[in-house]
């Protein structure tokens, strides 16, 4: 892409990339030594968010993202700046006497295999790609929700595919800002899930049920549509230019061969005399 698209600004998806992160720092804290790096597993992936949201440059996110090396192990101020434009020092505010995390000691297993994670070669190669902080996330819920209607366990037929992927959209747009919900206190209210993997808790906002309001205006207008129709359903309708039916069943360059054809050239050398109208059931019944 490089060669043949110099133009274009090339940039990976920074949620994906906190989520590979996150999958490395659980399975180096999954080692018994490592276990105190689960418990920063969170923080340090929010700091690599951070870091991609806020810097410009590769220098600007080296010198904000190796600083969690210093901060897990209580140092909020270091030397010397690990860029030119970048600080000596945590940019968080004050931190309070009362934590329930505990601190990683310095040089220590666990503070070893976070070095190797957060100066990673390929990590700090890949810098670039993260500078635009761009995200699928949206597109990616969207997606889901497709699957929601058209399920890949079953085979559908391309008009009843699209009329599925209809109703995700309208499903989609239909609740798109629904509002939190909020407990008597005004304090937004939230749902706890538990995280197996990196053994923790996390919270996700409750939002209101959907309502599908859309749904009785899309049936008067299927209806309405239905009656105005002069034609009727038994017509012949012709398959569309882009039609996915319209594509071949085999992608042969040649045309096949009557089956029979190819039943007497591939007949069996160990079975000459055997009769090919013969069927498997009855192979089946004389074998019994």
């Amino acid at each position: 892409m490089k060669k043949e698209y110099p133009n274009i600004k090339h940039s990976f998806d920074v949620w994906h990339g906190t989520k590979n992160l996150g999958k490395k720092i659980i399975k180096a804290g999954q080692d018994k030594k490592n276990k105190g790096l689960l418990a920063w597993t969170k923080d340090v992936v929010n700091h690599y968010w951070y870091t991609a949201q806020i810097s410009s440059s590769v220098e600007d996110f080296k010198g904000t993202w190796i600083g969690v090396l210093h901060h897990v192990v209580n140092v909020h101020e270091w030397v010397l700046p690990y860029s030119a434009s970048s600080t000596n020092r945590c940019e968080h505010g004050p931190l309070t006497s009362e934590r329930e995390k505990g601190w990683l000691e310095r040089d220590s297993p666990a503070h070893v295999a976070l070095r190797h994670i957060v100066l990673d070669k390929r990590l700090l190669n890949n810098i670039p790609y993260y500078l635009n902080f761009r995200s699928t996330a949206e597109l990616e819920n969207f997606q889901n929700l497709i699957l929601m209607y058209a399920s890949k366990r079953h085979s559908y037929t391309p008009p009843v595919y699209q009329c599925r992927n209809i109703l995700a959209a309208l499903d989609h747009n239909g609740h798109l800002d629904r509002t939190v919900i909020t407990n008597k206190d005004g304090s937004v209210r939230y749902q706890r899930v538990f995280q197996k993997k990196s053994s923790r808790w996390s919270v996700t906002p409750c939002k209101i049920h959907k309502e599908y309001k859309y749904i009785p205006q899309v049936v008067q207008r299927i209806l309405q549509k239905r009656l105005d129709d002069d034609i009727g359903m038994n017509r012949i309708v012709a398959l569309e230019v882009d039609d996915p039916r319209r594509v071949s069943a085999h992608l042969a360059p040649i045309p096949p061969p009557p089956t029979r054809q190819i039943v007497n050239e591939q007949k069996s050398r160990f079975r000459p005399q055997e009769d090919l109208d013969k069927t498997i059931d009855y192979w089946m019944e004389s074998n019994v």
